[in-house]
């Protein structure tokens, strides 16, 4: 099965423009789960995508499952599109300020019931991971619930910190990365592209989004960075969104 994590970076930055190469990217890859994040809800951005790729495809369309932020005026959020059968979807508050949270879906897949979680974790302080990681313990303590049946965990989304970070390391204690284990490295960065005015001044490493999962649960059969070429037009500085995107095809181990 294929899973793939893209931060939209809302409907700013050219977003009309923008939309078009999200839907390419999406179309030649077709996963059978999508996380994103930056998920614009005025603009029914999730849906809006959602029905252009039903549009075009013969079998399977894409089911939407977004939650907005906690705050009360909240205008954006994280969305889950699932091609596979949807079982039950669930959401989760994450602490502190920003109105952050996490959602899941248990989808089916082969006869195998799979769980889906996507998050986007807070951008701030940049210097110190006393708002992340208290959100990402949050988020481990709810997916460790016992749920019949056993839980096969794919973790997903834009966790706004490095790959040494003490964040990564806490969720690492239960989940590997996906690019990590098929390459032996992360990617060299996944923020920011070209779409980002001065772009070239951000130092390499800057790999801040992950696909996560369950070693004991799956095999990573390939996992490569996605979004990564502009506009076919010619434009330099067009990109599908200020981030790359990931995508892991894995395989179900037996248990």
């Amino acid at each position: 099965m294929k899973f793939l994590t893209l931060n939209l970076r809302h409907n700013a930055d050219r977003w009309p423009e923008r939309r078009a190469l999200v839907l390419d990217m999406l179309r030649a890859e077709l996963p059978d789960v999508i996380a994103f994040q930056e998920v614009a809800l005025p603009v029914r951005q999730a849906d809006d995508i959602a029905e252009a790729l039903n549009a075009a495809l013969p079998a399977g369309p894409y089911r939407v499952f977004f939650e907005p932020k906690w705050q009360p005026d909240a205008w954006e959020g994280i969305a889950l599109l699932s091609r596979l059968p949807v079982l039950a979807h669930e959401r989760l508050e994450l602490p502190g300020d920003g109105g952050r949270v996490a959602q899941c879906i248990r989808a089916s897949f082969d006869g195998t019931v799979i769980d889906f979680a996507n998050t986007h974790l807070h951008h701030r302080p940049i210097e110190n991971e006393s708002a992340r990681l208290p959100q990402a313990r949050r988020l481990l303590e709810w997916m460790a619930r016992p749920v019949e049946p056993a839980r096969r965990w794919l973790l997903a989304g834009d966790f706004n910190t490095l790959p040494g970070s003490e964040t990564i390391g806490a969720v690492r204690q239960y989940f590997d990365s996906a690019y990590r284990a098929h390459h032996g490295a992360e990617p060299a960065r996944t923020f920011p592209t070209p779409l980002v005015e001065g772009w070239q001044s951000y130092p390499d490493g800057l790999t801040i989004d992950y696909i996560f999962f369950d070693p004991a649960g799956f095999r990573v059969d390939d996992a490569r960075v996605v979004g990564g070429e502009p506009h076919p037009g010619g434009d330099p500085t067009l990109y599908p969104s200020d981030h790359y995107g990931l995508v892991a095809e894995v395989s179900l181990l037996a248990r």
